[in-house]
């Protein structure tokens, strides 16, 4: 009964942000912002001994890349166009 709860800290908000991060990447099929979310979410767990201005540098480089992993906004209206059902005309 008197189990101990485990914290709730911002690391897990974190690792929620990348993992959403990383299924909307997934979506329009960018593999670099679907590894981007996920290293997002790996970096943030609590476990990890990695703390300091490090850990935040690697996030910024990661948002970073994620940013830059997505591709054209022509490309994704054209993507989104394709896969719209058309309408059948007889």
């Amino acid at each position: 009964m008197n189990e101990q709860k485990a914290k709730f800290t911002w690391h897990y908000y974190v690792m929620a942000f990348g993992a959403l991060l990383a299924m909307l990447a997934a979506t329009l099929g960018s593999l670099g912002g679907i590894v981007s979310g996920l290293a997002i979410a790996i970096l943030s767990h609590p476990k990890i001994q990695f703390q300091g201005i490090g850990r935040f540098v690697f996030y910024i480089l990661f948002m970073i890349l994620y940013v830059f992993a997505f591709p054209d906004p022509e490309v994704v209206r054209e993507m989104m166009n394709n896969s719209a059902p058309q309408a059948v005309t007889q």
